[in-house]
């Protein structure tokens, strides 16, 4: 599952969960919507454990963009929509989920850790090996 599969998904279940809210990448530029939400990407890390087998770990960031009117049931929705996605069949749950809306702008913060393992090279199957007997002459002395 690559990183931007897991964006994409992210995408798709808020949507689905919260159909008239509009969602945005927070890409810097300015919305006039405020009862929206923007989500983003905030760290990527990926850590071997063995040659073959590696630990993504993914920290996204969803803002509600007005601070004054916070639906109240709004943590709650995106707790339930954000901590199990389907990923081309594949369920990633999330590790931790955390809502913080006191002193800024009101925001989620979701953690997904996945293990992956690198799928090795396909290799020629094992060929067949033919015998044929052969006769040594020997000599005596």
């Amino acid at each position: 599952m690559t990183t931007t599969q897991l964006t994409a998904a992210i995408v798709i279940t808020l949507s689905h969960h919260l159909p008239n809210i509009p969602i945005y990448p927070a890409t810097g530029a300015d919305t006039q919507d405020s009862q929206c939400l923007a989500y983003r990407l905030l760290a990527a890390k990926l850590i071997r454990e063995r040659s073959d087998r590696f630990v993504q770990s993914l920290i996204y960031e969803i803002r509600w963009m007005d601070g004054k009117n916070i639906p109240e049931d709004l943590p709650d929705r995106l707790f339930e929509a954000l901590e199990t996605l389907e990923v081309e069949g594949v369920f990633c749950r999330a590790t931790e989920l955390r809502w913080k809306a006191w002193g800024e702008t009101p925001k989620l913060w979701v953690y997904y850790t996945m293990r992956t393992t690198k799928v090795p090279e396909p290799s020629s199957p094992m060929q067949h090996l033919e015998q044929q007997p052969t006769v040594i002459k020997t000599t005596q002395v």
